[in-house]
């Protein structure tokens, strides 16, 4: 059964940046969702200023997927926001 739902999460209907929650809702099957808590996850992120946290709350709202990818790779947005800061 838990092999089953792992396969089935590449099959993700859609996903949504929720303002109240500050949080990204997940919706893989008709009736099965899973939540990624964006201030959880921002505060593990170590920023040279403290107004880059701008570039995660961006990404969240505006591609809810991408924050996705970034949030499940090893040091993902950290690494996305050192890529930002090099740029800008």
């Amino acid at each position: 059964m838990i092999k089953e739902r792992i396969f089935n999460m590449n099959k993700i209907y859609f996903a949504i940046y929720n303002d109240i929650t500050d949080s990204i809702e997940v919706y893989i099957e008709k009736n099965l969702k899973f939540v990624l808590n964006c201030t959880r996850l921002n505060n593990n992120i170590c920023f040279e200023d403290s107004l880059d946290i701008a570039y995660l709350h961006r990404l969240a709202r505006e591609e809810p997927f991408n924050y996705i990818y970034f949030a499940l790779q090893p040091d993902g947005l950290q690494g996305y926001v050192e890529a930002m800061n090099v740029f800008n």
